[in-house]
């Protein structure tokens, strides 16, 4: 049973930060409640007040702003961004992810920003976004400030963010000439065992920039510098690209892994290898696809 609490809904920002304020710091930003309202009903956090921010329309919305960035507001849910169209034309693979996140419980009340806010070390959108160069907005009585992924989630279920800070969007840079981005995840339940990231750009048939993110196999989502610098150069299309891969995965050996239910650290990272090689291949289609 979840304790007693009391709920306010302010149809502003302001009104937002305000009410926060107002209970001296014994409350909770609500959105989607999928995690929050779990972690209350197994006792593992008593909040006095929820903030249900679903009303206030900085939150809300998914448009393209004048500088080409996504703009994802932090209360639209993962249903939501898996159906947008413009999702779907500008990050498919965003879409793609959102369309097998979890359950349709989850898809329907959950939000992107309290899936990151929550940093659950198996989170399927923190790792596709920390390879796009994604960043979050956050606001407080004090103003408002951004953050890139790598740096808003520092630890398993913790977060840069303050306490009295409400996270208003997420931004999604455009993608390059030739750029393609992809996501490939196993997940023997809801969450991923192990899931890969991959932004890479091809010019003149050769991968001229990289980016790898690997979640689910430690504590956090990261960045494998080793990984990317591996498939610089490769050919996209020739024999080479095979050793480069090759390369790239011997990369992920020595990332930092945790054994869980889903099966050892070293099996995790064989799992991530095998999902690397995918991921590159789909970001490659991508990436050619837009040449």
């Amino acid at each position: 049973m979840i304790p007693r609490f009391s709920l306010v809904r302010p149809h502003t920002l302001d009104e937002a930060l305000a009410a926060f304020e107002a209970t001296g710091g014994d409350a909770a930003y609500l959105a989607g409640g999928t995690e929050l309202l779990q972690v209350m009903k197994l006792g593992f956090a008593q909040i006095g007040t929820l903030i249900d921010v679903k009303r206030v329309p900085d939150l809300k919305g998914i448009e393209r702003r004048p500088d080409g960035w996504l703009r994802l507001g932090a209360a639209v849910t993962h249903r939501e961004i898996e159906r947008s169209e413009l999702v779907r034309h500008e990050l498919p693979a965003l879409a793609g992810l959102e369309l097998h996140l979890a359950n349709a419980r989850v898809r329907n009340a959950g939000t992107i920003g309290g899936n990151l806010a929550f940093a659950e070390p198996h989170s399927d959108p923190a790792t596709f976004l920390l390879a796009c160069g994604a960043t979050v907005l956050l606001a407080s009585p004090s103003g408002r400030r951004e953050l890139p992924i790598d740096e808003f989630v520092v630890g398993p279920l913790f977060t840069a963010r303050e306490a009295d800070e409400v996270m208003i969007s997420v931004q999604v840079p455009p993608a390059a000439a030739g750029e393609g981005r992809s996501y490939d995840k196993l997940a023997f339940f809801e969450r991923p065992a192990a899931s890969v990231a991959v932004r890479l750009t091809v010019r003149d048939g050769a991968i001229t920039a990289a980016t790898v993110a690997v979640g689910s196999v430690g504590p956090v989502p990261a960045l494998v510098a080793g990984a990317a610098e591996a498939l610089l150069g490769a050919d996209a299309g020739g024999d080479g690209l095979e050793a480069a891969v090759t390369a790239a995965s011997g990369a992920l050996a020595d990332i930092e892994a945790e054994a869980d239910l889903n099966g050892s650290a070293d099996y995790k990272r064989h799992l991530a290898a095998v999902l690397l090689r995918r991921a590159v291949a789909a970001a490659i289609r991508e990436a050619q696809a837009d040449a």
